[in-house]
């Protein structure tokens, strides 16, 4: 929960070197900009109104655009069509609801923070992984999928992890949010918290993807209140299917089965990017509350959103501290995500998701990160990194590090007890829970 909203709220602004900067169209457009603004009658191309409730970036002849910012939306035009974007936790979401802001003129907001404001319209969260949560009633209609390499994301999340000091309430998340964005982990803590949840998050990054392809596959027991799987309780395996539904997906929202999968790779890459953005706009299109710039502007507001728009990104954090190349796995560690991504590149390029686009758009992605984490193997292969020296005491370590950082056991006996569900859980620690 902490994890999926630390990135609305910090100043700092995009230095925009990501991307080869777009040229500026001169005196020109900033002639056109003022007298556009002139008047709230004056319509830029035949389909854009000038509305002080919303500002949608301004589409110019030519594909070319005004970027502007984007803005809550405006209740008063009435209750709009819901729209879920979905991920595992540091999987990029970022990027995805950036441009998404500069395509549409709306903030998307976020699971948790941001209670001012209702969960309508576009909203982030990485429901059903233990750091989101469903706050958004009935208000959704329709997911879009965000994908990342697990390579990278497991360790994105840990950094943001780091940087807000490994917060267990939200007090101490908001007073780390200055930091969010501006330093890597420390190598230590990376090697220890690897060590400790790799098993876990490799198998929590399928099983999220499979939960919104397979329109709320629930992996975890009913009782799992943190959806962890940590013991007593477990994950359910194949053995288990059919698995329950879960009752949100059967319940609040029209499908969980996205109408859409970008991921964070394509989505900045100058080759992709636009391309991933139509995706979203095509979603979005035509939905009631939902205003989306024409494809003909979509290249340039992908652009002029690297420029502008004010929040830190990523690459941000190698300004600090070590590069995100030295945080590495273990040789077994990458041999498992090779492992995992086989197995859903196999899953889903078969049986009932041959003919599904979403599916062969996930398919794509595990391709193109097999390459990756197989070029990275093969280089380990050659220089095999150093054997750790024999610790017997090791797991134990990494379970008191884990706990001191307030990331411990969720279902610590004592705390269970005191929650309301003691009846309800005691047999799964055994002698009656006595």
């Amino acid at each position: 929960m902490v994890i999926s909203s630390i990135t609305k709220f910090l100043p700092n602004k995009h230095d925009g070197s990501l991307l080869g900067k777009r040229k500026f169209m001169g005196l020109a457009v900033i002639a056109i900009a003022i007298f556009a603004f002139s008047s709230l009658a004056i319509n830029i191309g035949s389909h854009i109104s000038l509305k002080k409730e919303r500002e949608l970036s301004i589409t110019l002849p030519n594909g070319d655009c005004i970027w502007t910012n984007a803005e809550v939306y405006n209740e008063s035009n009435g209750h709009p069509y819901g729209t879920l974007f979905a991920s595992y936790p540091a999987a990029g979401m970022r990027v995805t609801w950036q441009q998404t802001e500069g395509a549409t003129g709306i903030k998307v907001s976020d699971d948790f923070f941001q209670l001012a404001y209702a969960k309508i319209g576009l909203v982030k969260t990485q429901y059903p992984h233990y750091e989101g949560i469903w706050s958004y009633a009935d208000n959704m209609n329709q997911v879009i999928y965000v994908l990342r390499n697990p390579r990278w994301a497991m360790p994105s999340y840990l950094t943001i992890l780091s940087e807000l000091n490994y917060a267990h309430t939200w007090e101490i998340a908001y007073d780390h949010l200055p930091e969010v964005f501006t330093k890597r982990a420390p190598m230590d803590d990376w090697i220890k918290w690897r060590d400790y949840r790799f098993n876990d998050e490799i198998k929590l990054w399928g099983l999220h993807i499979d939960f919104y392809m397979e329109d709320g596959a629930q992996y975890w027991e009913p009782v799992d209140f943190e959806r962890n799987g940590q013991w007593p309780f477990r994950f359910y395996n194949e053995s288990d299917r059919p698995w329950p539904q879960d009752y949100h997906c059967a319940l609040d929202i029209d499908s969980c089965v996205p109408k859409a999968v970008v991921s964070y790779e394509r989505m900045r890459d100058p080759e992709y990017g636009v391309g991933e953005l139509k995706k979203v706009a095509d979603a979005l299109r035509g939905k009631h509350g939902m205003t989306v710039l024409d494809d003909a502007n979509l290249e340039c507001v992908w652009h002029d959103t690297w420029l502008n728009t004010l929040a830190p990104y990523n690459d941000n954090r190698d300004r600090n501290g070590l590069p995100r190349t030295a945080y590495n796995f273990t040789m077994e560690q990458m041999y498992k995500i090779e492992d995992k991504l086989v197995e859903y590149e196999a899953k889903y390029s078969s049986g009932k998701w041959v003919n599904m686009t979403q599916a062969q758009d996930l398919v794509w992605n595990f391709q193109k990160y097999l390459i990756e984490v197989r070029e990275e193997l093969a280089e380990m292969e050659a220089n095999p990194p150093p054997t750790m020296a024999p610790n017997a005491n090791y797991s134990f370590e990494l379970v008191e590090w884990y706990n001191s950082k307030g990331k411990g056991n969720r279902y610590d006996k004592g705390k269970v007890q005191n929650m309301g569900i003691w009846d309800l859980v005691k047999h799964f620690y055994g002698e009656g829970g006595e």
